[in-house]
């Protein structure tokens, strides 16, 4: 696959660290015309020398640049506009750049989100509801612009990046293992609304994996909770968990071989080797054994 105008186009959204990143540069290695979102541009420029050598990053500020900027260059290629999924305007500009630049969409990965920890009682409704934006609503934005366009074409792929936590709710993370299970059940159901058009929608879960996820959580919980003992065992076990987990490659490289394929299955578990196999023997065991499970596995089992 050549890195010119026939190559398939991709929107990556927060794309410029972690999961996103790392899948953007492994498409453009592979020749696909590859543009990422981000909510501040100037970031950019730091990640040129610092993350991959061989992949140009091109920030595009506006719909009056250069169309065709970098699609001539040699080399791989990944171009980034500005885009807030929180923001109605700012999804619907970005896209309208995009299209206008890139002149289609085949693939959109809805990869934006981040992480809260806290008890369900004590954090905050309005944090709650700004994870929803970002995690659920911000896929839900771009998912309507892009879909009457694939819709139009009868072929497209929407990959949803949602977590094994909307399987395996980890206590102290309830929200955000909501917005993924929100986003899980909106994958289901927009595959089979999309399927008579030619549409693919597929999930994503990862597991752990080694990102900045972890630093830029937001926390919800008093120095004097009730909770505090059993939410600083968890968070010990997430922190730990998360410095032996497998680098935002494993993901990347899964989202390619989806790409790949011409009949893509509903979901595919991803991360090391416990994170893909859990899902598959989670079915055999009762809920209530899952559930000690977790407890276990985060040392919070209450007694």
């Amino acid at each position: 696959m050549g890195n010119g105008l026939s190559a398939k186009k991709v929107l990556i959204t927060g794309a410029s660290s972690g999961i996103g990143l790392a899948t953007a540069l492994t498409l453009a290695r592979q020749g696909y015309q590859v543009w990422g979102t981000t909510r501040n541009l100037s970031k950019v420029g730091t990640l040129v020398q610092a993350v991959d050598a061989e992949v140009k990053l091109i920030p595009v500020p506006s719909a009056d640049a250069d169309p065709a900027a970098g699609l001539t260059d040699a080399g791989p290629v990944v171009r980034f506009i500005q885009m807030d999924v929180t923001d109605d305007q700012s999804v619907q500009a970005g896209f309208a750049h995009f299209m206008a630049a890139a002149g289609g969409i085949d693939i959109l990965i809805n990869n934006a989100g981040y992480g809260v920890f806290g008890p369900l009682e004590e954090f905050p409704l309005a944090k709650s509801k700004e994870i929803f934006e970002t995690n659920y609503f911000g896929a839900l934005r771009l998912i309507q612009q892009v879909v009457p366009v694939m819709r139009a074409q009868r072929h497209g792929l929407i990959i949803n990046i949602t977590s094994l936590a909307a399987r395996f709710v980890i206590p102290f993370q309830v929200h955000y293992s909501a917005t993924k299970f929100a986003l899980s059940a909106l994958t289901e159901g927009l595959r089979q609304e999309l399927r008579p058009f030619g549409v693919k929608v597929v999930a994503v879960e990862p597991g752990d994996i080694k990102t900045n996820f972890n630093d830029v959580t937001v926390f919800g919980i008093g120095e004097d909770s009730p909770y505090k003992k059993w939410a600083d065992r968890c968070w010990h076990t997430i922190d730990v968990n998360m410095q032996k987990a497998p680098a935002p490659q494993v993901i990347a490289d899964r989202v390619l071989k989806i790409i790949q394929q011409a009949n893509p299955r509903p979901r595919y578990a991803a991360g090391d080797f416990l994170s893909t196999k859990f899902p598959a023997i989670a079915r055999f065991v009762t809920d209530r054994f899952r559930e000690k499970m977790i407890r276990l596995f985060y040392n919070i089992d209450f007694r």
